[in-house]
């Protein structure tokens, strides 16, 4: 059966309104879609034959009334009445499946995360004792260093005042013979206050060198530290100059007419450190009162 054709549409509904359907038209409209339901049957039951059972050809197809096409209209509204239910659930069961593997997903990470996490505090946990070695060798490098260079600057400036110090003894004031004898005995003594002075200030030297090697080791192993310390991703704590921070700060000395700001780091005793973004360790501080 051909496509139903579309009414025609006057040009001017008010002008010319769209005549009633009468008793024979309608007659003809169902005799029309009867004899294609006809054509629609018995093409179906020439397909669903088997081969030699065709249906006659003048045999009629049995009737297709209205009851039987609304029965048939009702069922196909509910089979997909049903496959629409079926779809909808369908999709929701797959929503839930989403959402409960993305749960899943979000879980595994924290518990990824959590591992991880207890895996860095572990790894920091075995490193901290040496890291605390460290940094206690790298106070006695200090220290040792700067004792080093007090010693050596002590050393200089007190063997260099005795050498300027140092004079011949004057004897007795004598005439004739006793005064040429003082006078020999003065240029002999000169002599060996001189080569005395000369062997005090070889010394001298001998020792400064040691000491200045010595320094020059304390401070080249304070270096190597350093590096140790900075590739350990220990950050020293800035301090001197800035206000005392009771955070990462622990103060040793209150130090009054200091002529500063009160509260502000005047000296740093013990050096602190922060450890990935944590406090390792307190610096200890003087500050003015």
């Amino acid at each position: 059966m051909s496509e139903w054709p579309s009414p025609a549409v006057a040009g001017d509904a008010s002008v010319h309104p769209q005549a009633a359907l009468t008793p024979e038209a309608i007659e003809g409209i169902l005799a029309e879609f009867r004899s294609w339901l006809h054509q629609l049957a018995g093409a179906a039951s020439s397909a669903a034959a088997p081969d030699g059972e065709q249906q006659a050809p003048g045999e009629e197809p049995e009737d297709i009334d209205l009851h039987t096409l609304l029965g048939q209209l009702i069922g196909l509204r509910h089979e997909v009445n049903l496959q629409t239910r079926a779809v909808r659930a369908q999709q929701e069961q797959n929503a839930e499946m989403l959402r409960q593997l993305s749960q899943a997903m979000m879980a595994v990470g924290r518990d990824q995360e959590a591992v991880e996490k207890g895996r860095q505090q572990e790894l920091e946990e075995q490193q901290r004792p040496l890291l605390k070695t460290l940094v206690d060798v790298y106070d006695a490098l200090s220290l040792a260093g700067r004792e080093a260079q007090r010693v050596t600057d002590l050393v200089r400036t007190s063997f260099a005042e005795v050498a300027l110090a140092a004079d011949p003894v004057v004897g007795l004031k004598l005439v004739g013979l006793a005064a040429w004898l003082v006078r020999w005995q003065r240029r002999r003594h000169a002599r060996a206050d001189a080569r005395r002075r000369q062997e005090l200030k070889q010394a001298v030297d001998r020792v400064l060198q040691l000491l200045e090697s010595l320094v020059t080791g304390y401070t080249m192993s304070l270096r190597r530290v350093e590096r140790t310390l900075e590739q350990s991703q220990l950050e020293p704590i800035d301090c001197v100059g800035s206000p005392f921070d009771p955070e990462t700060m622990e103060v040793v000395e209150a130090v009054t007419a200091s002529g500063r700001p009160p509260g502000e780091v005047l000296d740093e005793v013990r050096r602190g450190y922060r450890w990935h973004g944590r406090l390792f360790r307190y610096a200890q501080v003087r500050v003015a009162k």
